[in-house]
């Protein structure tokens, strides 16, 4: 294992495709907005009152309870998480360059191309929450842990002692993220071929194969049992009780259920995405604009670095493995009964490592193009193509991330420069899901997040009237008493009113309204607040809500007041 690159030319490319990485993720920068379960684990401000024991206690995320921890606790949490964020795209990319370069699995063109795929992978559309950038760092952390792995190898002494101590405590935290399991198979798997490939070619298939398991085991221990640690250290002293653990009931599939959730997938993390692009190519293309400037700029860069490939395998290879990486990655959600969904952002967690199936797709067809119209010419249509695809409709979910902030905002500052109503439950009848422009109603936890941070720390419970069944006050009522309940502090039983929140006069579709925004707070050239207040029009209506079936405890609580 060993690098043919020039330092100065490596430098380059790290260059090169962090400048990328920084202007496609910069909307990132801008976006302090909460959402879903960020609400039940950060602190929006100090005196706002969270209890994350659930993660211990019930969830069993001790890593995930640490960070945000540590985020709270600094007294700007949504600045370490987009920190967090950063780190995990920015090392993750870098050291997916530097191993896949040193290993000599790809040219330098190359792996930009496809660290620029696999860290804009527009299908995963939570890289603007706060709390999975957890899962982000974790993905990051991942490559890193390769990185260092790969040093080892070639190293001696008390170096290689050091590189794998440290390489071993990267991939415990990689962990975090549990479907990144399945990605450090496929590390360890590489380094089974390495020793393969340096044992005694004299020996035969099978007894080299044999011995090169043997010295992977024996010579790397620590590799062999840290998913097994991790694994043993949840299930001992923070299993998964309640809620979690019935959402998490591992059951085999069957073959039909495996099928099924297979091709979920597949629309999911890859069909939508192409419809996505046409429908913004026709509808909204600014974005798509935005991103052909500025891959457009690093070709110019970049086009010199394109190299042809000789190899017969290089182009069935990546297809084939695309293939083999997709099926691995997903099994663990159909295992769990899970599927992903491109309607609403937040089902789309579980899609974040599905922009390595689709990077080697590229590689492919970058490879098989090549040998009919060059290398630079090969490189130029497929990752440039797949590159401003990807970073387009990445932007284009910054902006409707963005878009829903401001929404929040303008309803939060409205009920808190209001008195509180004699009510703790509230239904918002969103009037935004009506609206010609993406919105997504909004969630329990960021409802009832907004009712207290507008009116402080009381019992309340918020939902979305259309999102949700009208049995919503039984079934929290349910949750909130499970073992390790995220929701304890949610209360579905006290006075009710009914918050109508309806499009204001600057109301705007989400791109002009993100324009508008920017325009304010980068150019001085609104005031933000005032846009929050036309934003949206607020009114609230005291009384039992409509459509919903009452909850037959009684609640002996006194009526609120500010």
């Amino acid at each position: 294992m060993r690098s043919l690159s020039p330092p100065g030319t490596m430098l380059r490319a790290t260059v090169v495709l962090l400048a990328l990485l920084l202007v496609a993720h910069a909307p990132m920068l801008l976006n302090d907005g909460l959402f879903m379960d960020d609400w039940l684990v950060l602190k929006p401000r100090p005196d706002y009152m969270i209890d994350i024991d659930f993660l211990l206690s019930g969830a069993g995320h001790p890593v995930f309870y640490s960070y945000d921890t540590i985020a709270n606790w600094t007294g700007a949490p949504v600045a370490v998480m987009v920190a967090l964020a950063f780190a995990g795209i920015l090392l993750g990319a870098t050291c997916l360059v530097l191993t896949a370069t040193r290993l000599d699995l790809l040219d330098r063109a190359e792996a930009v191309g496809f660290a620029l795929i696999v860290w804009t992978y527009p299908g995963y559309q939570l890289w603007a929450g706060k709390a999975n950038a957890v899962y982000v760092l974790s993905f990051g952390l991942l490559f890193v842990g390769a990185w260092l792995l790969t040093l080892a190898f070639g190293a001696h002494g008390l170096r290689r002692v050091l590189l794998r101590v440290a390489a071993a405590l990267v991939f415990l935290l990689s962990f975090a993220l549990n479907s990144t399991i399945v990605l450090y198979a496929f590390v360890v798997l590489g380094l089974f071929v390495a020793i393969w490939r340096n044992g005694d070619a004299t020996h035969g298939f099978v007894r080299r194969t044999w011995l090169a398991a043997w010295r992977c085991a024996l010579g790397y221990p620590e590799l062999m049992v840290l998913p097994l640690v991790y694994w043993g250290a949840l299930n001992v002293w923070f299993k998964r009780i309640g809620v979690y653990a019935q959402h998490y009931g591992a059951h085999f599939p069957t073959l039909g259920e495996l099928a099924n959730g297979w091709k979920a997938f597949f629309i999911t993390s890859y069909w939508d995405i192409v419809v996505g692009a046409l429908k913004m190519t026709i509808q909204a293309p600014a974005p798509l604009v935005v991103a052909a400037l500025l891959v457009g700029a690093a070709l110019l860069l970049w086009w010199s670095e394109a190299r042809p490939t000789t190899a017969k395998y290089t182009v069935a290879a990546p297809l084939l493995l695309a293939v083999v990486l997709f099926l691995a990655l997903s099994f663990p959600y159909l295992v769990a009964g899970l599927r992903p969904s491109s309607l609403h952002f937040y089902e789309s967690r579980h899609l974040l490592m599905f922009g390595l199936p689709s990077a080697l797709v590229l590689l492919g067809l970058k490879r098989w193009v090549e040998h009919v119209i060059g290398p630079k010419a090969a490189f130029a249509l497929v990752f440039g193509t797949g590159s401003v695809l990807s970073i387009g409709l990445l932007l284009n979910t910054y902006i409707f991330m963005q878009a829903r902030t401001l929404k929040q905002e303008a309803l939060a500052n409205d009920l808190a420069n209001r008195a509180q109503p004699a009510a703790t439950v509230f239904a918002i009848d969103d009037g935004f899901v009506d609206y010609p422009s993406r919105h997504v109603p909004f969630g329990l936890a960021e409802v009832t997040g907004m009712l207290r941070l507008a009116w402080g720390d009381q019992p309340f419970f918020g939902f979305a009237l259309r999102a949700e069944r009208p049995t919503i006050l039984q079934e929290m009522e349910m949750a909130r008493t499970a073992p390790g309940s995220a929701f304890r502090h949610f209360d579905p039983s006290g006075p009710q009113a009914t918050i109508l929140f309806q499009p204001g006069p600057g109301a705007a579709p989400n791109q002009a309204l993100v324009r508008k925004y920017y325009a304010c707070r980068l150019l001085s050239r609104c005031d933000v607040s005032q846009l929050l207040r036309q934003l949206a029009e607020v009114t609230i209506k005291p009384g039992p809500i409509a459509g919903i079936v009452p909850l037959d405890r009684p609640k002996a609580d006194a009526m609120p007041s500010r």
